[in-house]
Protein backbone atom coordinates (compact mmCIF):
# COMPACT_ATOMS: atom_id res chain seq x y z
CA UNK A 1 0.00 0.00 0.00
CA UNK A 2 1.13 3.59 -1.00
CA UNK A 3 0.93 6.34 1.10
CA UNK A 4 -0.34 9.44 0.29
CA UNK A 5 -1.49 12.45 1.92
CA UNK A 6 -2.76 15.69 0.38
CA UNK A 7 -2.10 19.21 2.05
CA UNK A 8 -3.86 22.24 1.91
CA UNK A 9 -5.80 25.04 3.17
CA UNK A 10 -9.54 26.20 3.99
CA UNK A 11 -10.54 24.32 0.69
CA UNK A 12 -8.91 21.32 1.05
CA UNK A 13 -11.84 19.78 -0.01
CA UNK A 14 -11.53 20.66 -3.71
CA UNK A 15 -8.74 17.77 -3.16
CA UNK A 16 -11.60 14.93 -1.89
CA UNK A 17 -12.28 13.76 -5.84
CA UNK A 18 -8.27 13.25 -6.70
CA UNK A 19 -8.43 11.18 -3.46
CA UNK A 20 -10.99 8.84 -4.68
CA UNK A 21 -9.30 8.65 -7.86
CA UNK A 22 -5.83 7.51 -6.01
CA UNK A 23 -7.94 5.48 -3.58
CA UNK A 24 -8.62 3.12 -6.43
CA UNK A 25 -5.43 2.51 -7.64
CA UNK A 26 -4.49 1.29 -4.27
CA UNK A 27 -2.95 4.39 -2.19
CA UNK A 28 -3.55 4.96 1.37
CA UNK A 29 -4.82 8.39 1.35
CA UNK A 30 -5.20 11.23 4.05
CA UNK A 31 -6.25 14.81 3.79
CA UNK A 32 -5.11 17.47 6.18
CA UNK A 33 -6.24 20.95 6.18
CA UNK A 34 -8.18 23.12 8.38
CA UNK A 35 -12.00 22.76 6.88
CA UNK A 36 -13.93 20.60 9.08
CA UNK A 37 -14.25 17.17 8.75
CA UNK A 38 -17.78 16.59 7.72
CA UNK A 39 -17.17 16.24 3.88
CA UNK A 40 -13.86 13.90 4.27
CA UNK A 41 -15.76 11.84 7.06
CA UNK A 42 -18.84 11.22 4.32
CA UNK A 43 -16.38 10.33 1.50
CA UNK A 44 -14.77 8.02 4.25
CA UNK A 45 -11.30 9.92 3.66
CA UNK A 46 -8.76 10.06 6.95
CA UNK A 47 -8.52 13.64 7.73
CA UNK A 48 -6.41 15.67 10.16
CA UNK A 49 -6.20 19.58 10.67
CA UNK A 50 -3.88 22.22 11.40
CA UNK A 51 -3.94 25.55 11.88
CA UNK A 52 -2.86 28.41 9.84
CA UNK A 53 -3.20 32.18 9.22
CA UNK A 54 -2.91 33.10 5.14
CA UNK A 55 -1.60 36.23 6.28
CA UNK A 56 1.96 36.98 7.20
CA UNK A 57 2.70 35.71 10.60
CA UNK A 58 6.45 35.10 11.04
CA UNK A 59 5.62 33.73 15.07
CA UNK A 60 2.27 32.18 13.46
CA UNK A 61 4.01 30.45 10.67
CA UNK A 62 6.40 29.07 13.08
CA UNK A 63 3.85 27.13 15.01
CA UNK A 64 1.96 26.23 12.24
CA UNK A 65 5.68 24.72 10.57
CA UNK A 66 5.56 22.83 14.20
CA UNK A 67 2.16 21.67 14.27
CA UNK A 68 2.88 20.01 11.11
CA UNK A 69 5.90 18.38 11.86
CA UNK A 70 4.42 16.94 14.75
CA UNK A 71 1.50 15.36 12.37
CA UNK A 72 4.07 13.89 10.05
CA UNK A 73 6.69 12.73 12.75
CA UNK A 74 3.84 10.04 13.36
CA UNK A 75 4.36 8.73 9.90
CA UNK A 76 6.12 5.42 10.30
CA UNK A 77 6.20 4.47 6.61
CA UNK A 78 7.30 6.05 3.84
CA UNK A 79 4.67 8.60 2.38
CA UNK A 80 4.26 11.04 -0.20
CA UNK A 81 2.91 14.70 0.90
CA UNK A 82 1.69 16.63 -1.93
CA UNK A 83 1.07 20.55 -0.78
CA UNK A 84 -1.22 22.81 -2.67
CA UNK A 85 -1.84 26.16 -2.27
CA UNK A 86 0.96 29.26 -1.08
CA UNK A 87 1.20 28.47 2.23
CA UNK A 88 1.15 25.00 3.02
CA UNK A 89 3.86 24.48 -0.16
CA UNK A 90 6.29 26.50 1.78
CA UNK A 91 5.59 25.18 5.14
CA UNK A 92 5.57 21.16 4.13
CA UNK A 93 9.36 21.27 3.19
CA UNK A 94 10.21 23.44 6.87
CA UNK A 95 8.42 20.73 8.52
CA UNK A 96 9.85 17.84 6.67
CA UNK A 97 13.12 18.80 7.41
CA UNK A 98 15.03 15.61 8.86
CA UNK A 99 12.52 13.32 8.20
CA UNK A 100 13.79 10.57 5.76
CA UNK A 101 10.47 9.07 5.54
CA UNK A 102 8.67 11.73 4.02
CA UNK A 103 8.87 12.53 0.50
CA UNK A 104 7.60 16.15 -0.75
CA UNK A 105 6.06 17.00 -3.69
CA UNK A 106 4.18 20.92 -4.51
CA UNK A 107 1.96 21.98 -6.63
CA UNK A 108 2.20 25.93 -7.21
CA UNK A 109 -1.53 27.10 -8.01
CA UNK A 110 -0.16 30.29 -8.90
CA UNK A 111 1.86 33.29 -7.57
CA UNK A 112 -0.65 34.84 -5.43
CA UNK A 113 -0.98 38.77 -4.56
CA UNK A 114 2.52 39.67 -4.41
CA UNK A 115 3.19 39.00 -7.43
CA UNK A 116 -0.39 41.27 -8.66
CA UNK A 117 0.78 44.57 -8.23
CA UNK A 118 3.49 46.81 -7.78
CA UNK A 119 4.45 48.37 -4.68
CA UNK A 120 7.14 48.59 -2.31
CA UNK A 121 5.92 45.75 0.14
CA UNK A 122 5.28 43.60 -2.48
CA UNK A 123 9.12 44.09 -4.00
CA UNK A 124 9.91 43.17 -0.32
CA UNK A 125 7.91 40.04 -0.02
CA UNK A 126 8.99 39.02 -3.52
CA UNK A 127 12.66 38.83 -2.55
CA UNK A 128 11.14 37.14 0.95
CA UNK A 129 9.74 35.05 -1.00
CA UNK A 130 12.65 33.94 -3.48
CA UNK A 131 15.31 33.75 -0.66
CA UNK A 132 12.53 30.93 0.83
CA UNK A 133 11.98 28.89 -2.51
CA UNK A 134 15.74 28.69 -2.74
CA UNK A 135 16.08 28.00 1.04
CA UNK A 136 13.62 24.81 0.70
CA UNK A 137 14.49 24.19 -2.92
CA UNK A 138 16.69 21.18 -1.67
CA UNK A 139 13.54 19.20 0.41
CA UNK A 140 11.40 19.27 -2.83
CA UNK A 141 11.26 16.41 -3.99
CA UNK A 142 9.28 17.35 -7.09
CA UNK A 143 7.65 20.68 -8.16
CA UNK A 144 4.46 20.78 -10.24
CA UNK A 145 3.26 24.58 -11.63
CA UNK A 146 -0.49 24.53 -13.13
CA UNK A 147 0.93 26.90 -16.30
CA UNK A 148 3.90 28.04 -17.75
CA UNK A 149 4.36 31.59 -16.88
CA UNK A 150 4.83 29.96 -13.22
CA UNK A 151 7.42 27.46 -14.31
CA UNK A 152 9.30 29.73 -16.17
CA UNK A 153 9.50 32.28 -13.39
CA UNK A 154 11.02 29.69 -11.13
CA UNK A 155 13.71 28.15 -13.43
CA UNK A 156 14.71 31.62 -14.92
CA UNK A 157 15.76 32.83 -10.70
CA UNK A 158 16.52 28.86 -10.44
CA UNK A 159 14.23 28.24 -7.48
CA UNK A 160 13.52 24.94 -9.41
CA UNK A 161 15.82 22.27 -11.67
CA UNK A 162 13.81 21.33 -14.98
CA UNK A 163 14.72 17.83 -13.50
CA UNK A 164 12.88 18.35 -10.55
CA UNK A 165 9.83 19.81 -12.26
CA UNK A 166 7.21 20.05 -15.11
CA UNK A 167 3.79 21.49 -15.73
CA UNK A 168 0.76 19.90 -15.01
CA UNK A 169 -2.39 21.95 -16.09
CA UNK A 170 -4.49 22.57 -13.49
CA UNK A 171 -5.70 20.07 -10.89
CA UNK A 172 -8.15 18.71 -12.81
CA UNK A 173 -11.90 18.30 -13.68
CA UNK A 174 -13.91 15.23 -12.94
CA UNK A 175 -16.57 16.19 -16.33
CA UNK A 176 -18.53 13.14 -15.62
CA UNK A 177 -19.84 15.03 -12.76
CA UNK A 178 -20.69 17.68 -15.83
CA UNK A 179 -22.05 15.43 -18.35
CA UNK A 180 -25.35 15.00 -16.14
CA UNK A 181 -28.65 17.12 -17.46
CA UNK A 182 -29.69 19.69 -14.93
CA UNK A 183 -33.67 19.44 -13.52
CA UNK A 184 -35.89 21.82 -15.82
CA UNK A 185 -37.86 22.01 -12.87
CA UNK A 186 -35.31 23.70 -10.71
CA UNK A 187 -34.11 25.91 -13.61
CA UNK A 188 -37.56 27.16 -14.15
CA UNK A 189 -37.87 27.90 -10.59
CA UNK A 190 -34.66 29.64 -10.17
CA UNK A 191 -34.92 32.50 -12.96
CA UNK A 192 -38.35 32.83 -11.31
CA UNK A 193 -36.58 33.22 -8.11
CA UNK A 194 -33.67 35.52 -9.56
CA UNK A 195 -35.85 37.53 -11.80
CA UNK A 196 -34.30 36.81 -15.18
CA UNK A 197 -35.35 38.28 -17.77
CA UNK A 198 -35.99 35.07 -20.16
CA UNK A 199 -35.04 37.72 -23.17
CA UNK A 200 -31.84 38.34 -22.22
CA UNK A 201 -28.25 37.29 -22.11
CA UNK A 202 -26.95 36.33 -18.38
CA UNK A 203 -23.46 36.57 -17.43
CA UNK A 204 -21.94 35.52 -14.64
CA UNK A 205 -18.99 35.73 -11.94
CA UNK A 206 -17.64 33.08 -9.48
CA UNK A 207 -15.23 34.14 -7.39
CA UNK A 208 -14.41 34.87 -3.73
CA UNK A 209 -15.32 38.64 -3.19
CA UNK A 210 -11.47 40.08 -3.18
CA UNK A 211 -10.43 42.73 -5.43
CA UNK A 212 -7.25 41.26 -7.17
CA UNK A 213 -10.38 39.34 -8.60
CA UNK A 214 -11.32 41.80 -10.60
CA UNK A 215 -15.11 42.06 -8.89
CA UNK A 216 -15.24 45.94 -9.09
CA UNK A 217 -14.46 46.05 -12.67
CA UNK A 218 -17.18 43.06 -13.76
CA UNK A 219 -19.75 45.91 -11.24
CA UNK A 220 -18.67 48.69 -13.15
CA UNK A 221 -18.97 46.95 -16.86
CA UNK A 222 -22.52 46.00 -16.15
CA UNK A 223 -23.51 49.72 -14.96
CA UNK A 224 -21.62 50.61 -18.27
CA UNK A 225 -23.85 47.72 -19.91
CA UNK A 226 -27.48 49.31 -18.78
CA UNK A 227 -26.50 52.75 -19.10
CA UNK A 228 -25.89 52.00 -22.75
CA UNK A 229 -29.06 50.31 -23.23
CA UNK A 230 -27.92 46.75 -22.94
CA UNK A 231 -30.56 45.05 -20.46
CA UNK A 232 -28.60 41.44 -19.93
CA UNK A 233 -29.04 39.56 -16.67
CA UNK A 234 -25.99 39.72 -14.75
CA UNK A 235 -25.14 37.36 -11.51
CA UNK A 236 -22.41 37.20 -9.27
CA UNK A 237 -21.70 34.81 -6.96
CA UNK A 238 -18.91 34.05 -3.88
CA UNK A 239 -18.62 34.83 0.01
CA UNK A 240 -16.86 37.84 1.56
CA UNK A 241 -13.27 36.62 2.80
CA UNK A 242 -12.66 38.72 5.49
CA UNK A 243 -10.18 41.49 4.92
CA UNK A 244 -9.46 40.86 1.80
CA UNK A 245 -12.91 41.29 0.37
CA UNK A 246 -14.04 44.33 -1.09
CA UNK A 247 -17.30 45.36 1.28
CA UNK A 248 -21.01 44.41 0.72
CA UNK A 249 -21.39 47.98 0.50
CA UNK A 250 -19.68 48.54 -2.53
CA UNK A 251 -21.37 45.65 -4.26
CA UNK A 252 -25.01 46.63 -3.29
CA UNK A 253 -24.39 50.12 -4.48
CA UNK A 254 -24.19 48.03 -8.00
CA UNK A 255 -27.91 46.34 -7.06
CA UNK A 256 -29.96 47.80 -10.01
CA UNK A 257 -27.25 46.20 -12.01
CA UNK A 258 -25.90 42.81 -10.83
CA UNK A 259 -27.73 40.49 -8.43
CA UNK A 260 -25.18 39.47 -5.71
CA UNK A 261 -26.47 36.12 -4.60
CA UNK A 262 -23.47 35.59 -2.13
CA UNK A 263 -22.07 31.74 -1.19
CA UNK A 264 -23.74 29.19 -3.39
CA UNK A 265 -23.85 25.35 -3.17
CA UNK A 266 -25.62 24.89 -6.19
CA UNK A 267 -23.15 26.44 -8.73
CA UNK A 268 -23.91 23.67 -11.32
CA UNK A 269 -27.38 25.06 -11.40
CA UNK A 270 -26.64 28.30 -12.24
CA UNK A 271 -24.12 28.22 -14.51
CA UNK A 272 -26.82 25.82 -16.32
CA UNK A 273 -28.93 29.45 -16.51
CA UNK A 274 -26.43 31.76 -18.23
CA UNK A 275 -24.57 32.13 -21.20
CA UNK A 276 -21.32 33.78 -20.75
CA UNK A 277 -18.47 32.94 -17.56
CA UNK A 278 -16.78 36.22 -16.63
CA UNK A 279 -13.85 36.23 -14.84
CA UNK A 280 -11.44 39.85 -14.85
CA UNK A 281 -9.22 38.80 -12.64
CA UNK A 282 -5.80 40.02 -12.28
CA UNK A 283 -4.44 37.83 -9.36
CA UNK A 284 -1.80 35.16 -10.54
CA UNK A 285 -3.91 32.17 -10.39
CA UNK A 286 -2.53 28.35 -11.35
CA UNK A 287 -5.66 27.25 -13.77
CA UNK A 288 -8.68 28.80 -12.17
CA UNK A 289 -11.28 26.10 -11.51
CA UNK A 290 -14.36 28.17 -12.14
CA UNK A 291 -13.47 28.44 -15.79
CA UNK A 292 -13.16 24.46 -16.16
CA UNK A 293 -16.24 24.49 -14.63
CA UNK A 294 -17.98 27.07 -16.97
CA UNK A 295 -16.28 25.42 -20.06
CA UNK A 296 -17.89 22.33 -18.80
CA UNK A 297 -21.25 23.27 -18.71
CA UNK A 298 -20.77 25.05 -22.15
CA UNK A 299 -20.37 28.85 -21.51
CA UNK A 300 -18.83 31.20 -23.97
CA UNK A 301 -15.79 33.06 -21.78
CA UNK A 302 -14.65 36.11 -21.28
CA UNK A 303 -10.91 36.45 -18.87
CA UNK A 304 -8.34 38.18 -18.57
CA UNK A 305 -5.03 37.78 -20.44
CA UNK A 306 -2.93 36.36 -17.43
CA UNK A 307 -0.90 33.11 -16.80
CA UNK A 308 -4.25 30.72 -16.06
CA UNK A 309 -6.50 32.10 -17.50
CA UNK A 310 -4.78 31.90 -21.51
CA UNK A 311 -4.30 28.38 -20.66
CA UNK A 312 -8.11 28.08 -21.01
CA UNK A 313 -9.48 31.16 -22.82
CA UNK A 314 -8.29 31.11 -26.43
CA UNK A 315 -9.59 34.20 -27.69
CA UNK A 316 -11.74 33.90 -30.61
CA UNK A 317 -12.48 30.08 -30.40
CA UNK A 318 -14.22 29.66 -26.82
CA UNK A 319 -14.35 33.62 -25.88
CA UNK A 320 -12.44 36.35 -25.59
CA UNK A 321 -9.38 37.70 -23.57
CA UNK A 322 -10.14 40.77 -22.19
CA UNK A 323 -7.78 43.77 -20.64
CA UNK A 324 -6.98 43.78 -17.08
CA UNK A 325 -8.18 46.55 -14.87
CA UNK A 326 -10.45 48.05 -17.65
CA UNK A 327 -14.44 47.98 -17.35
CA UNK A 328 -14.57 49.82 -20.46
CA UNK A 329 -12.93 47.13 -22.49
CA UNK A 330 -14.96 44.06 -20.60
CA UNK A 331 -17.96 46.28 -21.42
CA UNK A 332 -17.13 46.02 -25.12
CA UNK A 333 -16.54 42.52 -24.83
CA UNK A 334 -19.29 41.87 -23.53
CA UNK A 335 -21.29 43.53 -25.88
CA UNK A 336 -19.88 41.94 -28.80
CA UNK A 337 -19.78 38.27 -27.50
CA UNK A 338 -23.43 38.54 -27.33
CA UNK A 339 -23.69 40.02 -31.23
CA UNK A 340 -23.79 36.98 -32.91
CA UNK A 341 -25.96 34.12 -31.69
CA UNK A 342 -24.48 31.43 -33.61
CA UNK A 343 -20.48 32.44 -32.76
CA UNK A 344 -21.81 32.55 -29.21
CA UNK A 345 -22.94 28.99 -29.51
CA UNK A 346 -19.62 28.41 -31.08
CA UNK A 347 -17.89 29.32 -28.18
CA UNK A 348 -19.86 27.55 -25.87
CA UNK A 349 -19.39 24.35 -27.79
CA UNK A 350 -15.93 25.06 -28.47
CA UNK A 351 -15.06 25.57 -24.52
CA UNK A 352 -16.96 21.90 -23.48
CA UNK A 353 -14.03 20.65 -26.23
CA UNK A 354 -11.30 23.09 -24.75
CA UNK A 355 -11.92 21.55 -21.31
CA UNK A 356 -10.85 17.77 -22.15
CA UNK A 357 -7.36 18.57 -21.69
CA UNK A 358 -8.14 19.46 -17.99
CA UNK A 359 -9.80 16.24 -17.26
CA UNK A 360 -9.09 15.09 -13.85
CA UNK A 361 -7.67 11.59 -15.02
CA UNK A 362 -5.22 13.15 -16.89
CA UNK A 363 -3.93 14.99 -13.83
CA UNK A 364 -4.41 11.63 -11.90
CA UNK A 365 -2.35 9.84 -14.53
CA UNK A 366 0.34 12.73 -14.40
CA UNK A 367 0.86 12.72 -10.68
CA UNK A 368 0.73 8.92 -10.38
CA UNK A 369 4.02 8.68 -12.65
CA UNK A 370 5.69 11.46 -10.02
CA UNK A 371 4.55 9.55 -7.58
CA UNK A 372 6.06 5.94 -9.15
CA UNK A 373 9.56 7.73 -10.20
CA UNK A 374 9.43 9.09 -6.15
Amino acid sequence: MKNLIFLGGEDVSARIEISKKFMALGYNIEIIGTEKADKFKQNNIAYATYQFNREFSIMGDIKTIFELRTILKEKNSRTIVHAFDTKPTLFLPFASIGLKNINVVRTITGMGRIFTEKSLKNSILTLVYNLLQKAISKRVDFTVFQNDDDGDYYLKHHLVSKEKSSVIKSSGLDLEKFTTEVDNTILENLKKTLALDPNEKTFILVSRMVKQKGIMNYLQAAKLCHEQGHKFNFLLVGQLDSDESITFEEIHAYKKYVHYLGRREDVKNLLALCDVFVLPTYYREGVPRVLLEASAMGLALLATNMPGCKDVVMDGYNGKLIEIENPQDLYEKMVYITQDEEQLKSYGKNAQEKVKEFDLNIVVNAYHTIYQKL
